[in-house]
């Protein structure tokens, strides 16, 4: 019987999930009225990289529809909330879940606002201050429309915010994968370009996945054991910041593009070495916030302590969190720069390569695809896992 309702209550997220994804993608066909497609949309996105920026970030800049800005201002308000809580200012360590939940969606409707305000004016959308506002209010209404769909997910289906984005990734890089496959046909020896391309790929999500499960070992002393137990180890990830810097830090890294088309052609923003320059800085250090954030020294620390462990041959209190903190900074050093420079040569790539983008765009959304499904996976077995668990259960009976 638990089976049962195991199974049906999985059938019945995955239906309400597909739903969701079906509004999802029904909003971005429906064009905003009043506003025009202009040069400055065209040149923002066929001479930048902010297409293949937005749409990992939960935007969709391909199409000027109900939900092009889409999750993208929610990004931007769950990184400053991680930021001052990780500081510790404002008292927002100190807030409810419930509070912190409100304060995150005022500050994702302030950025949703000034996101809106921001492209409007800057790709000259509209001619007039009437035409404007309402274009402005048209797409604050569908980005905070796409966050409340992301928490239906995460209430009723499967994956939350993070399916949304996997699916815009998959969907959006589907014109260009095609097209790619299209011009390696027209080159001589077309096979091997395939094959090539196909290794590519392959060797990437082999290397992700297997990276993405490698950790530093921190050998821990459990005073509850006996002396002759395996010691414990305390995994430090190599990997850890990954996954939320593509999802959360790429609505940050939209911004040199979006300075560069307001400040103009000639403003170093607009230049492609430099975006992707900043961008591969600004991906490094997110890596490291995020992976401090994951994988608090003070707390762990402090957990150790209040559990009668320590690690071995190191003081608990403050000798722990300084080894902790330097044992993460060595962890973290070759994920930080393999994703800066994954991330630099993919924004680079997609301008540079022409109509051949695929070799730099098709590998970043591979890795993209295997961190968002290895989240996704996680909860099809939390979903599961009592009905494993009853499996576990009659085998020992």
């Amino acid at each position: 019987m638990t089976r049962k309702v195991q199974i049906r209550n999985l059938l019945r997220r995955i239906r309400n999930t597909l739903f969701i994804l079906f509004v999802y993608m029904f909003g971005t066909s429906i064009p905003v009225p009043i506003a025009k497609v202009t040069r400055q949309f065209h040149q923002l996105l066929n001479d930048t990289p902010i297409t293949l920026i937005s749409f990992m970030s939960g935007a969709n800049l391909m199409h000027l529809s109900l939900f092009m800005i889409g999750l993208n201002p929610l990004m931007i308000a769950m990184l400053i909330l991680q930021l001052l809580t990780m500081i510790r200012i404002f008292g927002i360590d100190t807030l409810s879940n419930n509070q912190v939940m409100a304060l995150q969606q005022i500050l994702t409707a302030i950025f949703t606002v000034i996101q809106a305000t921001v492209l409007t004016v800057t790709m000259h959308l509209t001619s007039g201050l009437r035409d404007t506002f309402i274009v402005v209010l048209i797409l604050t209404a569908g980005s905070l429309f796409v966050v409340w769909l992301g928490f239906m997910n995460m209430r009723f289906g499967i994956g939350g915010t993070v399916t949304i984005v996997l699916f815009n990734i998959i969907t959006l890089s589907l014109p260009t994968i095609i097209r790619t496959f299209k011009n390696l046909g027209t080159l001589p020896h077309s096979n091997l370009w395939y094959v090539l391309l196909g290794i590519l790929v392959i060797f990437e999500i082999v290397f992700w996945t297997a990276f993405s499960h490698a950790y530093y070992p921190v050998t821990i002393i459990n005073t509850s054991l006996s002396s002759k137990e395996r010691p414990v180890i305390l995994p430090i990830g190599l990997n850890t910041g990954a996954m939320m810097t593509y999802m959360i830090g790429m609505s940050l890294l939209m911004l040199p593009t979006i300075a560069g088309n307001f400040l103009g052609p000639k403003s170093i923003f607009a230049n492609l070495y430099f975006d992707a320059t900043l961008s591969g800085i600004l991906a490094f250090v997110l890596f490291y916030f995020f992976a401090f954030m994951l994988f608090n020294p003070h707390d762990k620390a402090k957990q150790l302590r209040n559990s009668n462990n320590y690690v071995l041959n190191v003081r608990p209190g403050k000798p722990t969190q300084k080894y902790l903190t330097k044992r993460l900074i060595f962890a973290s050093l070759p994920g930080a720069l393999i994703n800066a420079l994954q991330l630099s040569m993919g924004l680079v790539g997609s301008k540079l390569l022409g109509k051949f983008a695929g070799f730099a765009i098709i590998p970043l959304n591979a890795v993209m695809v295997v961190m968002f499904m290895s989240g996704i996976k996680d909860v099809f077995l939390i979903l599961l896992f009592p009905q494993k668990y009853e499996k576990l259960a009659k085998k020992e009976v």
